[in-house]
Order: structure tokens, then sequence, then C-alpha cells
């Protein structure tokens, strides 16, 4: 009975006992939880998975890592809508033998990310199957009418993202390849891969002047492509623009981890021109703010090509979305 389901639930909730924020009026240890929200504000609500094999490998990936990117991937969705990060509720099919020491390190990794955020752990349920899966629902509160969407860019808007694109993929592929790093950048890399940062507070300061905005989870060239599929316009973006990491010796295959590598979380959002002077200074949120293209109209004649780069010799060419698809094969093997 040790290590059977109320032996977790009963560590779980005493690992949530001081943990209890405004609006959580009940949480963990009844059917449900009863929320309180804000009065004149909304709540976004989003949810992700991650299965071993295709997010995470056991024996590579650590699990305090692993429980700590789950959060995460649903606090960069609140921070694309502008959300204030409220409260989460994680499931877990855990293999049967799973050892409690590696739940525990799983479970401290997805609290640390919450308190972080200052959000809540208010519930969620526990299964045991052949594989480990996990499945994480968060909330957030944003103040009403004013969540960000996709769907408001418009032609002659400027394309901004945050931070440095293709630095988790990169981390990823060192840790397929076994690979220790062997300077600040490569170790930079790797930290990205293991504890990505999600953007809440950038998501709250766009409110009101972002007229699209999404985050960047499954690599640019696919999630702008969303964006301007969800907005009915085309963009071109800037090869010399691209907060592009790696040696520049290598700098056609780190652009390629930045177009298309994925699970950055970092923003991708729109900023009509006139106002562009209202925009948050990077500095004091300590996250670089890069401009990388404009928005097009859409192109009514012929293919409907939505991505368009511009290189660094000038030409422009077609940009195919080839990020991370999660219905096709990406499996870790």
């Amino acid at each position: 009975m040790a290590n059977g389901e109320n032996a977790w639930l009963d560590w779980v909730r005493r690992q949530q006992r001081s943990a209890r924020p405004a609006g959580l009026r009940l949480g963990i240890g009844d059917d449900a939880a009863i929320l309180r929200p804000r009065g004149g504000w909304e709540i976004a609500v989003t949810t992700d998975l991650m299965a071993e094999g295709r997010h995470f490998r056991r024996g590579v990936d650590r699990p305090e890592d692993c429980g700590y990117r789950l959060a995460m991937r649903g606090l960069s969705d609140l921070a694309a809508m502008g959300a204030e990060p409220w409260m989460l509720f994680f499931s877990a099919l855990w293999p049967q033998n799973e050892p409690p020491a590696w739940r525990r390190a799983f479970h401290r990794g997805l609290d640390q990310a919450a308190k972080e955020a200052g959000a809540a752990l208010a519930g969620g349920d526990v299964s045991s199957g052949i594989q480990a899966c996990f499945d994480i629902l968060a909330l957030g509160q944003i103040p009403r009418g004013q969540a960000l969407q996709r769907d408001g860019a418009r032609p002659g808007d400027r394309i901004f993202v945050s931070g440095q694109l293709g630095q988790a993929a990169w981390g990823r592929q060192m840790l397929d390849q076994g690979h220790i790093p062997q300077n600040p950048r490569e170790r930079q890399a790797l930290r990205r891969c293991r504890r990505p940062r999600a953007r809440w507070e950038l998501g709250q300061t766009l409110r009101g002047l972002a007229s699209a905005a999404m985050d960047l989870s499954d690599g640019l060239s696919s999630d702008l492509d969303r964006l301007c599929a969800a907005s009915g316009v085309h963009a071109r973006i800037h090869e010399t623009h691209l907060p592009v990491t790696g040696p520049m010796l290598q700098r056609k295959t780190f652009l390629d981890l930045a177009l298309n590598g994925g699970e950055d979380y970092e923003l991708l959002f729109t900023i009509p021109r006139r106002r562009l002077t209202d925009m948050p200074n990077g500095q004091d949120l300590s996250i670089p703010i890069i401009e990388i293209g404009e928005i097009l109209p859409a192109r009514r004649a012929g293919k409907p090509q939505r991505l368009w780069l511009e290189t660094k010799n000038g030409q422009s060419q077609p940009l195919e979305p080839r990020g991370w698809d999660a219905l096709r094969s990406h499996i870790l093997l």
C-alpha cells in the first residue's frame, strides 16, 4: 500500500498544504476543486500532454526537469493570451512499477515551476499504464475583454519575438547525442531545453498593445504560419534579424533550428506601426525583444504562400512551415 494511489495522493497533499492562493477556496482532497475568480476578470484555460518516448526519454531526461517543463508548456499558453497564471491541474499515467523517487522528483519540478509563476496545484488525477503520459491543465486570469488572440494581425504590423530561438532544440540534440556541453553557449542551450521559462510577464505587458500573439512551442515557421492563417494575412521575416544562437560557421544549421526547432516557449507577437513607441522595454523585463519582420496583405491570386524569408543576400524566398506537428512522427529513440 505504501506505493499505492492513496499514499501518493497523501504525499502530494502534504506538499501543497502551504500553497493556497487567492481564489482557491477548496483544493486537493475532494472530488473537485472550488475556485473563486476575481471580479471583472475572465478565465483562460489550456491543456497540454507530455508522453514518454515522444516528448522525453527516461534515462536521458531528469524527472524534475520533465515536471518543470510540463508546467511551463501550459504556462506558456497562458502567457500568449496575456493571462496571469492562477491554477494548475496535473494528471498522470504512471508505469505500474514506477519508483516513488522518480514520481516525487517529477512533482517537485512541477511544483517549482508553479511557484515561480505564482500558480497553485489545485487537483488532478492518477492512473497506471505501460508508459508514462502526463497532462497539465492550466488556468489563468485576464481582465475582461483584454485577452491576446491570434487573429488580429493586420498589414503593416511589425513582427516581434522574445528571447533566443533554437536554443532548446540545440539542447535537445546534445541530450540525445550524449554530448557534454563544452562552453557557455552550449550550457545555456542545455538549460533552455531542460528548464524553459514561459514569458507571462511579457504577455501581461502586451495587453491592449499587441494586435496578435501566440507562444513559440512548435517552431517559428509553423507558429507564424498559424498566426497568419488566423489573421488572414501573409508575413515576411528577415534572416539577418532572427535571434539565432550557435557558432557562425554553422549558421545554416542553427537557422534551421531557430525556424523549425520548437519548444522555445518564447512569445511571437505583432505590433501596429502607430504603437511602436509604446513597446515594452526588454531590459526592464530581462528579456531580449527583437523585431524580425512585417505583416503583408494576403495575396489573392495563385498559390497561397503565406510566409516569405528575406535572406541575408536580399532575396525573397518561400518559407514553408516545417516545425513540430503533433500528428506526425517525432518519436525520440
